[in-house]
């Protein structure tokens, strides 16, 4: 057992495994990034509202942090104008990193994407529609 503050400093991993409550909202912040090492991998599969993302786009600018494995955000989906979208250090997963059988469910996943691909290049229709133009 050890203190918050001596936990973040000598971690070469810190991963986010606490619910969203009102003592954790933004609890991982511009100050705790300053105190972690900067060869530190920061990982949050908890919920986005920890982390305040802007402090943590700037922690990966400035090198304070070496990188970042994030499942979950402070807005979802994640928006496509994001920072976090082009920057060479994160890995983004959707929300989808803790499934028992992840693997599966995005290897069935993209098979569909390919299948419906395939059938709108052979002219057919795709098997599901969803946001058609009238």
């Amino acid at each position: 057992m050890t203190d918050f503050d001596t936990l973040v400093s000598t971690s070469d991993i810190v991963t986010v495994h606490i619910p969203l409550n009102q003592q954790t909202k933004q609890l991982i912040n511009k100050a705790v990034f300053k105190k972690m090492k900067n060869t530190t991998l920061f990982i949050n599969t908890a919920r986005g509202g920890i982390v305040n993302e802007r402090d943590l786009i700037d922690a990966l600018k400035n090198g304070d942090i070496a990188g970042a494995c994030l499942d979950v955000f402070e807005s979802e989906p994640l928006p496509m104008d994001s920072e976090l979208r082009n920057l060479g250090n994160v890995i983004l997963t959707p929300h989808t990193a803790g499934l028992p059988d992840g693997r599966k469910f995005h290897k069935n996943r993209y098979d569909f994407f390919i299948k419906n691909i395939k059938r709108v290049e052979n002219g057919e229709e795709p098997e599901s529609k969803l946001n058609q133009i009238l």
